[in-house]
């Protein structure tokens, strides 16, 4: 969390440089827009307005702040106003920082820089060197950042602009805070903090009491950071400055969820916080916010919110590594707390790509060179030879770095696209095939079923109801007719065989379809069932219960199939019979300690075959447990 808040120190940086133009803006916004539709103001009134309204609209409207920088510079080049020129790509460049478009922002800064230059107007130039500064800053290279600041800070010192000098100590505490250099960072927010009680500049006032506040959180003491943060939110409240109200605000939100755990309160300043930053429309703030509403989210354990506000943050912005690289670690953890493994494991590898692998010691070292420079020979500073060197390596290192990253980036990203289209075809096909067979043995088993009814009414009713009434036939004929003794013990027998085929059709017409399944249901059934053998014992656990029919004809006829199979193949001197129903899992289990088999081993039978495809066309699952000489364990579950 630390490395975020270096990130969120930065977003004062710009706000702080629009809001002490020195343009001299005193007119109404609108009315300086109407002044543009007049065809006969001259050049000089056009570029004025141009150069006021793209200042004053970057802290509000990227889109009008843009608008008007190209329409001042497209007249500026055809009037060859130099001055205008540089000044209006300054504040392009401004506004494309405040969009969080850094790579363009610094090519505007630079063409501003080069225009003033050859205009040798130092004040634009001081104004640019620390506007340059803040991009550097941001970006993260903190050595070229200090660079141009101290740069512009000489100039602002001889100038003697106590304005500018103000804002620069506040982005040089800002800088120093990113890097974790507490005190010198509370040494700059005091020289702040002084020079803005003397000139009664409340903005920089808040500005200050915000840094104060981000120490305080580094150094957990949250009750400081907690008040630092409010006098700052108060004070930008007064003075109508949302974009920083908003930092406060998340500031607030901090505290109260890393310390206090207070989550609901938390929550409530951040999203007041994510409320202004959307006024603003500043993508950068936005996904700050909604980054703080997804470490609230995670600790509140409402994982689902947590991975919508850090997809929301990606969606708006991902220029801020630390911000996305947490945003990315909030979707992994959401991801596996949410059982979304596939996405978990994309954003792992997101995540891992934005560790940042910059040694901050190396850069803390430089930089307090450079300052200690700066105070002993600040007049004499060699910036155009620093420039040069850091120009040769900067070229050297990015052309090899970013040639080879982007080379291996094609590569990775060509490899992994093949990959996950191969995948999704693969798990696609093997979906589309357990589908379809799960719909086909659905069928096979609902036609079976319905048959094995059919067969068994069929036989119980007809042919049993026939050979009943040939049995009573048969026993009036010999009422009524005198047998010779030898036909007596003939017909006596014929009378024992049709008994017992009458016997014999309703065991096979029970088996197909028992009715105590039926009308009693499983447990009563398989009772039955077991108590046709002395060595099959039936057990039963659980609430007494009726399921669905078809999951009791499956289980039953599970069960007599595994029992058959152990009696008939096992050599089993015991079978044990096994049921349990709970509310929403039956449970059966065939035991038996015969000889035993090799489940890997193909078998020439398709009884196990067959079981298990019954068991998985209702959603169940069959494991067998069994090897040669230790006896064989069936388990069926399936869920109700």
């Amino acid at each position: 969390m630390a490395t975020f808040w270096k990130r969120v120190l930065m977003r004062f940086l710009f706000i702080g440089l629009c809001l002490s133009s020195v343009n001299g803006f005193a007119q109404d916004l609108d009315s300086l827009e109407n002044v543009l539709n007049d065809k006969n103001i001259s050049s000089k009134e056009y570029l004025a307005a141009c150069d006021d309204l793209s200042w004053n609209y970057l802290n509000d409207d990227f889109v009008k702040s843009k608008k008007y920088a190209v329409l001042g510079i497209e007249r500026a080049k055809s009037e060859n106003n130099l001055l205008m020129e540089a000044r209006l790509y300054r504040n392009l460049g401004v506004a494309y920082y405040m969009n969080s478009r850094m790579d363009t922002a610094q090519l505007y800064l630079n063409t501003s820089l080069e225009k003033a230059l050859l205009l040798k107007d130092e004040k634009l130039e001081a104004g640019i060197y620390g506007a340059i500064g803040n991009v550097h800053n941001v970006s993260g290279n903190y050595q070229e950042a200090l660079t141009y600041y101290l740069k512009a800070l000489s100039m602002f010192e001889e100038q003697g602009n106590k304005e500018r000098i103000r804002s620069l100590l506040g982005n040089i505490a800002a800088l120093y805070s990113s890097l974790v250099n507490l005190s010198q960072a509370e040494k700059y927010y005091s020289k702040l903090e002084k020079e803005s009680l003397e000139a009664n500049d409340m903005y920089n006032m808040g500005r200050a009491y915000e840094g104060f506040s981000r120490i305080a959180l580094k150094r957990k003491d949250f009750k400081a950071s907690l008040e630092y943060s409010k006098k700052a939110a108060d004070i930008f409240h007064k003075g109508n400055y949302k974009a920083s109200e908003a930092i406060a605000l998340q500031g607030i939100a901090m505290v109260y969820y890393l310390d206090y755990k207070d989550y609901p309160k938390a929550k409530e300043y951040a999203l007041k916080a994510l409320e202004l930053t959307k006024e603003t429309d500043y993508k950068a703030n936005i996904a700050g916010s909604l980054n703080i509403l997804s470490n609230i989210y995670f600790n509140e354990k409402d994982y689902a919110n947590c991975l919508k506000s850090a997809r929301e943050a990606i969606e708006v912005d991902t220029t801020d590594a630390n911000v996305t690289s947490n945003l990315y670690a909030n979707m992994v953890r959401a991801g596996i707390f949410l059982n979304h493994q596939q996405e978990a494991l994309l954003y792992f590898d997101k995540y891992r790509g934005l560790i940042d692998t910059r040694s901050t010691a190396e850069f803390e070292q430089e930089m307090a060179e450079l300052e200690k420079n700066y105070q002993t020979e600040k007049k004499e500073l060699r910036i155009s030879t620093l420039e040069e060197e850091k120009k040769l390596y900067s070229i050297i290192f990015i052309i090899s770095t970013v040639g080879l990253f982007l080379f291996l980036l094609v590569l990775y990203l060509r490899n992994r696209a093949i990959q996950t289209k191969e995948q999704l075809n693969k798990q696609r096909i093997l979906q589309l095939e357990q589908e379809n067979q799960l719909i086909a043995a659905q069928a096979v088993l609902s036609g079976e079923t319905a048959e094995r009814t059919r067969l068994a009414r069929d036989l119980h009713d007809g042919l049993g109801g026939m050979l009943s009434a040939v049995k009573l036939n048969l026993f009036d004929m010999k009422q009524n007719v005198i047998i010779e003794e030898e036909d007596v013990l003939r017909f006596n027998k014929v009378m024992e065989m049709l008994d017992n085929s009458i016997g014999e059709l309703r065991r096979v017409a029970h088996n197909m379809m028992p009715e105590t399944l039926s009308r009693y249901g499983l447990k009563t059934a398989l009772n039955d069932f077991c108590k046709n053998f002395r060595n099959v014992k039936f057990h039963y656990f659980g609430i007494e219960q009726r399921v669905e029919k078809k999951l009791e004809t499956v289980i039953y006829r599970a069960a007599t199939e595994l029992i058959n199979n152990a009696l008939k193949y096992s050599d089993a001197e015991t079978v044990n019979v096994q049921l349990v129903c709970g509310a929403d899992l039956i449970s059966l289990n065939v035991q038996d300690d015969g000889k035993g088999f090799d489940p890997d081993a193909e078998t020439q039978g398709a009884g196990l075959n067959n079981i298990r495809t019954r068991v998985a066309a209702v959603n169940g699952t069959m494991n067998i447990h069994s090897s040669p000489g230790e006896g064989t364990e069936v388990d069926v579950e399936i869920k109700i």
